[in-house]
């Protein structure tokens, strides 16, 4: 059977050498860590079980008898203690050597070795009790040793026999039936511990094998994501260039051709009929708004391109703002705008102007025969403000309201309602950006209540 702490066999290459298995590599390293990583606490415990021990059997013995068994024990756990510390300061790169595995297996090789040599020279021939506890503390080590040494087990195989195979023998070399049975009982315990040692070892390498795979899997995950991002950062650039060309290279053909049809209209409208007049009046609304549709489009692409950073807004300067850049279409309509205190909120001040100036437009544009009546309020719910604006305009009936938000969506013809479509197509993608959400509570006749979610300002 394949010992379950063995590293991995190297992967082969058809063409040439064995190539190194970094996984193997990476799972003796993890076993090193766990080797040393509880040593100094482990050889305190060790030190004071010896004293115990030393202390218990010179009852018996005398200190001079016990004295030179824990001195012995003593330098060698003060000896691993050094080791530990040396491993600690050794630098990432050497600490993937197996050397250090070695060294460890012979320190608790001289480790096991000194505790086997206290059942001669620490056993009392005369005192059965203290036999037994001495028994009782080799039996104690080997198995507090498990949680230790499991992780590489021919440490913990070579610490276990060579602390009990010296006390069988000791209890055999008595002869007496209750000394025989002792050496038994020992061996046996012996043999129990290096099978669940064995136990230990295998879930130990198993997880370290699950960790190594799961880190491997978030390497994967984050190298993905990593050029993933890289190539939303060149779709970006290329937006950006697609917006300047589209400023200028899309924009100017339709202003020359707007320019001109009205140039055409002011000097020769007299030598031309209704129908040559009307037709010049098409070319000139369509290439308007053929702009506007750019322009539209434009801000709806660059709503993620490069945003400038987020800062607290305060909304009721917005909508002050927003009153004087309306006041024709407010003047004309004779619409009432009712505006409550409302909550900062944390976003870029353009865009979140942007999604008022919609919906304001929007409540002004959809009306009814009387004059539009608009009222803004907004609610602070934990981390998040909700915005909303009601009006009392044409409504939405409740099959269309799914498609409202969507590019380009129009539920009336341009020539009743001008507009290009993209007005709450934007508002929807400004909100996502900001992580929030926008609805809209609508009965069809009886108005429109635009609800939008935004962070709070923090400030």
């Amino acid at each position: 059977m394949t010992a379950p702490n063995a590293a991995p066999a190297t992967k082969t290459d058809t063409a040439g050498p064995p190539i190194a298995d970094h996984q193997a590599q990476q799972l003796i390293a993890g076993q090193i860590r766990l080797l040393y990583q509880n040593t100094h606490l482990a050889q305190v415990v060790t030190l004071m079980n010896g004293a115990l021990l030393a202390v218990i059997q010179s009852t018996a013995l005398g200190y001079h008898a016990v004295i030179p068994w824990f001195t012995l024990l003593s330098m060698v756990s003060l000896s691993r203690i050094a080791l530990a510390v040396a491993y600690e300061r050794s630098t990432p790169e050497a600490k993937l050597s197996p050397a250090w595995r070695t060294r460890y297996c012979i320190a608790a090789a001289l480790a096991g070795a000194i505790w086997g040599a206290s059942s001669f020279m620490l056993f009392t021939p005369d005192s059965f009790v203290h036999q037994i506890f001495l028994a009782f503390v080799l039996s104690g080590m080997i198995a507090g040793a498990i949680g230790i040494m499991a992780a590489w087990y021919p440490a913990f195989a070579l610490f276990s026999v060579l602390t009990a195979l010296p006390t069988v023998l000791r209890f055999a070399m008595v002869g007496e039936g209750m000394h025989v049975a002792m050496a038994w009982l020992i061996f046996l315990f012996m043999a129990t511990m290096l099978v669940v040692a064995h136990r230990v070892n295998r879930a130990i390498v198993e997880s370290l094998q699950l960790r190594f795979e799961n880190q491997k899997l978030i390497n994967e995950l984050e190298r993905r994501v990593s050029e993933r991002t890289r190539e939303l950062s060149r779709a970006n650039e290329e937006l950006d260039k697609f917006a300047s060309a589209a400023s200028h290279d899309l924009q100017e053909p339709l202003r020359t051709v707007a320019n001109f049809a009205e140039l055409l209209n002011t000097r020769y409208a007299d030598r031309l009929d209704s129908d040559g007049r009307e037709f010049i009046g098409f070319v000139v609304s369509g290439a308007h708004r053929m702009r506007k549709l750019i322009d539209d489009l434009l801000a709806y692409a660059r709503v993620d391109a490069k945003t400038p950073p987020a800062v607290d807004i305060d909304c009721n300067i917005i909508v002050s703002e927003l009153r004087n850049d309306l006041k024709a279409a407010i003047e004309e309509s004779g619409a009432v705008i009712d505006c409550e205190p409302l909550h900062p909120v944390h976003g870029n001040p353009g865009q979140i102007k942007q999604v008022f100036s919609n919906l304001l437009a929007n409540a002004i544009k959809f009306r009814r025969d009387e004059p539009p009546h608009i009222r803004i309020r907004s609610v602070r719910e934990g981390d998040r403000c909700i915005i909303s604006v009601q009006d009392n305009g044409i409504g939405i009936p409740e099959k269309y309201r799914s498609r409202i938000f969507d590019m380009y969506e129009r539920l009336h013809s341009s020539t009743r309602y001008p507009g290009t479509g993209m007005g709450l197509a934007l508002c929807k993608k400004i909100t996502g950006v900001h992580h929030g959400t926008i609805w809209v509570d609508s009965a069809e006749g009886h108005g429109s209540t635009f609800h939008f979610s935004l962070p709070a300002a923090r400030g």
